[in-house]
């Protein structure tokens, strides 16, 4: 199963800072086979970088990343639900027309019914680049950043927590899978969501986060958890 991050803050956050949160929740969630990130490197654009394997275990991009800080970043590990490990399964998927990245962890139900209409765009086999795309399809028709996720989770049923990283710096989170709960926090300065491990409840703070947000609360449902910046 696989795990999201989302840290936000209206000054750059180096990623020091998150390093780790991400190697804890890494350890102790049941991901590891895949890791990636995306961050605003400036107002206007994404920048994302996947790996296979696990984040702990590749000093070299661990020392490159605690030379980057941004107002904005999403972190995905990945736990595949089926063979093999492939980088063009890995998240969080990067959209070149618009300019976001997209994380998803749970199943879309129809995944499979829809795939034949992405022919030619999809690197993987996932049922989460499915929905990557359609939201991408429907941002290209005009839909707002919200309704386009929304109407993707309509569409695709099933059970999903899904991050996506705009290029404006707006990020919009929805919580709708049982079984690994999104949470909403404050730490400092920082707004944060984050999945929980498939801990049934709040524990998971204690081990990646040291208990340290207190104002916290559950996702249910689509929400807009960071605004565009100025």
């Amino acid at each position: 199963m696989c795990e999201i991050i989302v840290v936000g803050s209206d000054e750059p956050v180096p990623f020091s800072r998150l390093e780790s949160w991400a190697l804890r929740a890494e350890k102790y969630g049941i991901a590891g086979w895949g890791w990636g990130i995306a961050y605003l490197e400036r107002p206007g654009h994404v920048n994302v970088f996947r790996c296979i394997g696990k984040l702990g275990e590749n000093p070299e991009e661990l020392e490159r990343y605690r030379q980057i800080e941004s107002k904005r970043w999403l972190l995905h590990f990945r736990r595949p639900l089926r063979l093999p490990n492939v980088l063009n399964d890995l998240q969080p998927f990067y959209s070149e027309s618009q300019d976001f990245a997209y994380a998803h962890n749970g199943d879309f139900a129809k995944a499979d019914e829809f795939r034949h209409e992405f022919e030619g765009l999809l690197g993987g086999r996932v049922d989460s680049e499915v929905g990557f795309r359609m939201t991408e399809r429907f941002l290209a028709e005009g839909f707002s950043l919200g309704h386009a996720c929304l109407k993707t989770l309509d569409t695709l049923g099933g059970s999903a927590n899904v991050a996506l990283l705009y290029n404006d710096g707006s990020v919009w989170i929805d919580g709708n899978a049982n079984f690994n709960k999104f949470w909403q926090f404050k730490v400092e300065e920082m707004t944060c969501a984050s999945t929980s491990l498939i801990f049934a409840d709040e524990s998971f703070f204690d081990l990646v986060y040291d208990n340290v947000p207190t104002n916290r609360a559950l996702v249910n449902g689509e929400i807009s958890l960071l605004s565009a910046l100025a």
